[in-house]
């Protein structure tokens, strides 16, 4: 993959190697050198750590084995002492058992019977101390061929052979003669199978080693299993009548082979030790010196890297300072001296663009300095055709908001009659106001006299319907009583009549009761709509009064403005004498200005213009100024050396990556406010 960066295009690492990156890119290069030496030589170390731990073990685990051979020699005379009927030197076995605590036979040893025992419980209790001695001092765990089967001969064969001869001189007691045979027969087997282990021991031991004469010094293990054959040829012959045998001839040929198997063993296992221990250190020594080696190979090229490294950054360094000066570098025919000589090449570059640039520099300041003397008398002749043209648009502008302020004037007359003229309608108005609500009044009293009048009808037709029907409860008594009763009939007749005639009375009242009613709600609500309205005029009288009061406050106000601007016209007549009284000249310089705030180191900026009142400069870089700050301004190139000006910031103007300032210089006496004049002058030329 690879990525688009401003133009550059730039290669993504591998994935599998970005973890390593991830680290490496935090370091520093002689860092980074340093971990790939202990990363490679770590592994090394390790290696041969356990390399040497391992033959360390092996030597260890011979010596162990060269302790055993020095407890068996012993144990096996004894063991041969006691199947030849002699006394064994038991003092002998413990002061090789004590000599050797590391083999831990102790216990074995105490379960030794003393010289008392039968010679069988002698003969077993020393054949366990040897079986315990092959364990415990690793023998019988040998890995090389030859010392094993060497070994076997001691630990394992000739304890047997031992013991089968004793066990024939000394057969069980109480047995038939068949178990007896049988006894016999197991112990030829045994005897024959000894003596076969015992040369093939030789044999093989023989075969597999690189000791010259092995066999010739086993020598005495052949003779052993002769005579071991020999007796189990007596006991295999015998078994028709089986008895005792003397095992006196092989006791003496096992001890005679005691020695010479116990040196053989012994030799073997030096031997051994010899080889691992040469092989040891051989490995050790190469080891160690290929570690000193690259160790020393790795510090020259860490202190040449870093040197190299080092050179590089301090001349980067100073080319980004803008520092030129000639600085040492790399000089190998490696990448870092290509750097180097590339890096001589780009500061002779720089220094032939910077040459060109302050010849550009001075072309441009004298181009500056023609222009502005130019753009002076330009300058002179727009002041003088300026004050013309001012003069001429002043004297029209002035007798044209002559005429605007007369205007004015009959505006506010106008504004007064409006005024006059609404209070009059605005008094009318009231008068009408109050009249209506006077009218309200008696259309409410008019409703409430209509409200008892239909009380009153309501009364009244409540009696004529009890009146109607107390004539009908007349007419039916009189009707009851007959002839008696027909005068009573026509009186409730009359009534009944009566009561009717005042039903349709108080009818028509009703119905013209609600017509009053209803032309009275239908007069107040013309009344309130009236007073609505009215009240509408009111507020717009209020309006237009206050209208006319604004109107009043802003022809005021537009007289006043207009006052001011006449004025300010007639000033615009000494606008050209101000210019030609401005008290210092801007002259358009270029050149470098150094800046500098208390407690902080001077900053360079672009000038753009000076004066002896000031100056106008580019800072670049990040916002470094806010106006009201306070500097020094350091000018280079006046006669008498630099000049150094207090100075204030009034004005600052942000553009990305860069300010313009203006200063104003804060003169202290006369002596550098000549300075300055003189400066000012010497730029002009």
């Amino acid at each position: 993959m690879a990525n688009q960066t401003g133009g550059l295009t730039l290669s993504s690492p591998p994935l599998f190697l970005r973890p390593v990156l991830a680290i490496t890119d935090r370091l520093r290069t002689g860092m980074r050198l340093g971990l790939l030496v202990l990363v490679l030589l770590v592994p090394g170390g390790l290696a041969t750590g356990m390399y040497t731990a391992e033959k360390g073990h092996d030597l260890a685990f011979t010596e162990k084995e060269r302790q055993g051979v020095a407890v068996l020699g012993p144990a096996l005379t004894a063991l041969a002492d006691t199947a030849a009927g002699r006394r064994p030197d038991l003092d002998a076995i413990r002061a090789a058992v004590d000599a050797h605590p590391d083999l831990e036979l102790g216990d074995e040893m105490r379960k030794v019977p003393e010289s008392g025992d039968t010679p069988s419980a002698m003969a077993a209790g020393l054949a366990a101390l040897i079986a315990a001695l092959g364990n415990n001092s690793n023998l019988i765990l040998d890995p090389d061929l030859d010392s094993f089967y060497v070994m076997d001969a001691q630990v394992v064969q000739v304890p047997q052979a031992l013991l089968a001869a004793l066990a024939a001189a000394h057969p069980a007691a109480g047995l038939s003669t068949r178990q007896a045979t049988a006894a016999q027969a197991v112990l030829a087997g045994r005897l024959e199978g000894v003596a076969d282990a015992l040369r093939n021991d030789v044999t093989t031991a023989a075969k597999h080693t690189d000791s010259g004469g092995l066999a010739d010094r086993l020598t005495p293990v052949q003779t052993l299993a002769d005579t071991i054959s020999v007796l189990d040829k007596h006991l295999t012959e015998t078994l028709d009548a089986p008895g005792p045998a003397d095992p006196a001839e092989v006791a003496a040929a096992a001890t005679a082979t005691v020695r010479p198997l116990n040196s053989a063993l012994t030799d073997l296992l030096s031997a051994r030790t010899a080889e691992n221990s040469l092989e040891r250190g051989l490995v050790l020594g190469t080891s160690l010196g290929g570690f000193l080696f690259a160790l020393w190979c790795a510090a020259g090229v860490l202190w040449r890297t870093s040197h190299d490294v080092r050179q590089t950054v301090d001349a980067v360094t100073a080319i980004a300072r803008a520092d030129l000066a000639p600085r040492p570098l790399p000089e190998g025919r490696d990448e870092m001296g290509d750097i180097g000589r590339a890096l001589v090449v780009a500061r002779t570059r720089l220094q032939d663009q910077e040459a060109a640039l302050v010849a550009a520099e001075v072309a441009r300041e004298q181009q500056l300095r023609a222009g502005f003397l130019h753009q002076r008398q330009a300058e002179t002749q727009f002041r003088r055709r300026t004050q013309e043209i001012i003069d001429e648009s002043t004297t029209v502008i002035a007798e044209e908001l002559r005429q605007v302020t007369d205007k004015v004037a009959e505006v506010r007359t106008a504004a007064e009659v409006i005024d006059q003229r609404i209070s009059v309608a605005d008094t009318a108005t009231s008068a009408i106001v109050g009249q209506a609500h006077d009218a309200e009044q008696v259309i409410s009293s008019l409703e409430h006299s209509l409200r008892q009048v239909a009380a009153t009808v309501a009364l009244v037709t409540g009696i004529a319907r009890q009146t109607r029907l107390l004539a009908l409860n007349a007419t039916i008594e009189a009707a009851r009583a007959g002839d008696l009763g027909y005068g009573f009939t026509v009186v409730a007749d009359e009534v009944k009549q009566l009561a009717m005639h005042t039903a349709e009375s108080t009818d028509q009242i009703t119905r013209t009761i609600d017509d009053l009613h209803r032309e009275t709600t239908a007069m107040s609500q013309t009344i309130t709509t009236m007073l609505e309205g009215i009240g509408g005029v009111g507020d717009a009288a209020s309006s237009l009064r206050t209208v006319a009061a604004d109107q009043g406050a802003l022809m005021d106000r537009l007289s006043a403005q207009m006052t001011a601007t006449l004025g300010r016209v007639d000033e615009m007549t000494d606008l050209a004498s101000r210019l030609e009284r401005r008290e210092h000249e801007r002259i358009a310089a270029a050149g470098k200005v150094a800046l500098r705030r208390a407690g902080q180191a001077a900053m360079q900026a672009v000038l753009i213009n000076f004066s002896a009142g000031g100056l106008r400069c580019i800072v670049s870089g990040p916002p470094p100024f806010v106006e009201g700050t306070t500097v020094d301004a350091e000018l280079t190139g006046v006669t008498d050396g630099m000049l150094t000006v207090p100075a204030r910031v009034v004005n600052v103007v942000d553009s990305p990556g860069q300010q313009e300032i203006g200063l104003q210089f804060l003169v202290t006496d006369d002596a550098m406010a000549q300075r300055l004049v003189a400066f000012a002058e010497q730029m002009v030329g």
